[in-house]
């Protein structure tokens, strides 16, 4: 985290909240978006989501761009929903940065 940047995981949660994280490929073909869902992981809980998204993130960090793809995304969502509604943690890697994006809701 870079100074005076929030944790992503500082809004107040029910004990019981269960999680999904989904990481995208994202593309530009043609002059339009396509995402690829590369992974999903359901039903996880608050802990194990923690370590999953650090752990994801890593990952990601390292792994190496397909032709056309713009960035990786790897998105939280809570009520194992994937409403925008619903989204806890949202992340980006684009082509070419080392850096994560981050939003949080």
């Amino acid at each position: 985290m870079t100074a005076g940047q929030t944790n992503l995981f500082d809004d107040v949660l029910k004990t019981d909240e269960k999680f999904v994280i989904v990481v995208q490929g994202v593309y530009e073909k043609n002059g339009q978006i396509i995402k690829k869902i590369l992974r999903e992981y359901p039903s996880l809980d608050s802990h194990a989501m923690h370590r999953l998204f650090d752990h994801l993130k890593d990952t990601y960090t390292n792994e190496p761009f397909e032709d056309g793809m713009v960035f990786y995304d790897i998105t939280v969502y809570t009520n194992e929903d994937y409403a925008a509604d619903h989204i806890f943690a949202h992340t980006k890697l684009h082509r070419g940065s080392h850096d994560w994006t981050h939003t949080s809701k």
